[in-house]
């Protein structure tokens, strides 16, 4: 069987990927803004509480997601196509009990989430719509999980995440129909719901590219035994999911409660949608990396393992940094432009944000590589004493900080787990050199990050600029360079470009099908 090379799949799904994420994050970029304009920041609050309790509701997944990817993936290599088709209808089952489930926490949160959340007489309509929105359509969201975890096991999230951009721009088109014909935020709030749905049946159309038919795949079926197989390996990734949500989820719920007003919640979306572009890269690299490491470790390739680490560590790095300090650099005159004057106190807030963002994106191949050994018993722990510890800062200084009390909370949190990823993990788990990996893959690129913001700083700001849209562009120029030229001279190799250009460019010799 021929076809694309392993790092020409994980560089076409990260490559759609960050641009499906990209497209994504300028639709928000923009429309929130719109939207708070329009609707005012107390209620826009409602949505952000509406997009947290849904997103917290997601740690009912049971790590079955992670779990389901990697089964798929090393019984796809080697052609069991019987074991996935029992699995993913047994899947069917699970996620749609789990739909069902989640559907009465949301109307259950209707009729009683008012009196736990600061929302006022006037909003508690608008809040009891959305809740039963969410209810209604939260079941075939979680069905569709099945249909992505089988193609990203197939090495399809290049096709899943170009799909995503059919919903991006329903997104962004829902926003200004809301705005040009003065929807109520409930009615916009239907259609923004019903614009994530209606990409399903792409998705579902795509797996043809199995030997078996659909129906096979998807018809719902219970088989204990072929189910038990991938359970077994998800409680634990759940155990570890479940105090890594609380810790990232619940920061803003714990606002909404303990915070002065239920506006807070529109400072921390605004920030949210800016560093989420850089977390949403994570997950994308995640994901793709993720079958592939599922795959060395069936092999008990050592040594392929190794490499894949440490390249994909490198060159994540050079990537993430690159985008990290170019909005780091022009934090403040990105909120003026994007939200005006006023929200220019979040700049410290988003800029400790985005630093905790990269801590803990760059060592996304080490968790795939964690993930696909299914030895997650200490990240559980990590886990749970991080969540313990951040979450009680949150809710102490919600009132006095604000949104920096959630962000705060996230540092703490992020800088525990990577202690038990630099010098437990790696070394002791996976045997692999921790010093090596982030000294020599990590750091070069995150000195070579600060320079270039010095230098752009220091130039930028020698020139007084009246324009700040001219501000932005000339110290961004000035800092690609930098980033650039440094890059060039000390991190990236000739070896290194060759690597690439052989793995990325180069044609498949044959085309034969499967």
């Amino acid at each position: 069987m021929a076809g694309q090379s392993p790092v020409k799949k994980i560089f076409s799904g990260s490559v759609w990927g960050i641009a499906a994420k990209v497209l994504d994050a300028v639709a928000k970029f923009v429309t929130i803004p719109l939207l708070v304009g329009y609707y005012g920041k107390a209620d826009y609050g409602l949505i952000a509480l509406a997009f947290s309790l849904n997103a917290y509701l997601r740690l009912m997944d049971l790590g079955m997601n992670i779990g389901s990817v990697r089964f798929f993936a090393m019984w796809e290599s080697k052609s069991e196509y019987e074991k996935i088709a029992k699995s993913s209808r047994s899947s069917m089952v699970f996620y749609g009990l789990i739909g069902l489930a989640n559907a009465l926490i949301f109307v259950f949160m209707a009729d009683f989430g008012r009196e736990f959340f600061n929302i006022s007489d006037e909003q508690a309509p608008t809040y009891k719509v959305m809740m039963y929105i969410l209810a209604a359509s939260t079941v075939f969201n979680w069905l569709s999980n099945v249909v992505i975890q089988l193609l990203s096991a197939k090495d399809e999230l290049g096709y899943v995440n170009r799909v995503t951009v059919i919903s991006s721009i329903l997104n962004f088109l829902t926003a200004l129909a809301a705005i040009q014909f003065k929807w109520a935020l409930s009615v916009y709030f239907f259609f923004y719901t019903l614009s994530l749905l209606v990409v399903i049946p792409f998705y579902v159309h795509k797996l043809k590219v199995y030997p078996i038919g659909i129906r096979k795949l998807l018809w719902p079926k219970w088989d204990g035994k072929a189910f038990k197989t991938i359970m077994g390996y998800s409680m634990a990734i759940f155990a570890m999911g479940l105090f890594q949500f609380s810790a990232k989820e619940l920061r803003p719920i714990l606002l909404a409660k303990y915070a002065s007003g239920i506006d807070v919640l529109t400072d921390y979306r605004v920030i949210q949608t800016i560093a989420n572009l850089i977390m949403s890269f994570g997950s994308i690299f995640l994901q793709v990396l993720l079958p592939s490491a599922s795959k060395a470790h069936a092999e008990n390739d050592k040594q392929k393992m190794e490499k894949m680490v440490f390249e994909a560590t490198r060159y994540i790095s050079i990537f993430l940094t690159l985008v990290v300090f170019a909005l780091i650099l022009t934090a403040d005159n990105l909120l003026i432009l994007y939200m005006g004057e006023d929200y220019l106190s979040l700049s410290i807030w988003l800029i400790i944000w985005l630093l905790t963002v990269l801590l803990s994106m760059h060592n996304t191949p080490v968790a795939s590589l964690v993930l696909s050994s299914g030895k997650t018993k200490a990240l559980v722990y990590s886990a749970a004493i991080g969540c313990l510890i951040s979450l009680p800062i949150t809710a102490i200084f919600a009132e006095e900080m604000g949104v920096g009390a959630a962000v705060i909370g996230y540092l703490a949190y992020m800088l525990i787990q990577m202690g038990f990823f630099y010098f437990y993990y790696i070394p002791k788990v996976l045997k692999l050199n921790s010093i090596k990996i982030f000294f020599r893959a990590f750091m070069p690129s995150v000195l070579g990050a600060v320079i270039a913001l010095g230098l752009a700083y220091f130039i930028g700001n020698s020139l007084h600029f009246l324009n700040p849209y001219v501000e932005i562009l000339i110290k961004s120029a000035i800092f690609f360079l930098a980033f650039l030229g440094y890059h060039w001279a000390f991190v990236v190799k000739t070896s290194d470009i060759d690597y690439l250009r052989n793995n990325l460019l180069k044609k498949p010799e044959t085309h034969a099908k499967e």
